[in-house]
């Protein structure tokens, strides 16, 4: 690889793509699992849809200060 391949931290395109595909999967996980597991406790503890709707406040909110986050990164590592 040449060295315009090699970002500030030394890695190459291919690695910078896996860091990133990780993120992005770590991002919709923190979506679809809060709303999960309180749809899974609304079954058990007969609480239809309060905990339904909790977890996906929380997961909603978790994954935007995650995208923050990225996009934060992003503009520090372009400028």
């Amino acid at each position: 690889m040449s060295d315009s391949d090699d970002d500030r931290d030394g890695r190459n395109s291919v690695a910078r793509g896996y860091v990133l595909a990780s993120r992005v999967m770590s991002i919709g996980m923190q979506m679809a699992v809060p709303p999960a597991i309180g749809w899974w406790a609304d079954g058990k503890f007969n609480t239809a849809p309060w905990l339904l709707c909790l977890g996906a406040v929380v997961g909603f909110a978790v994954s935007m200060v995650e995208l923050v986050q990225l996009a934060r990164e992003s503009n520090k590592s372009k400028g």
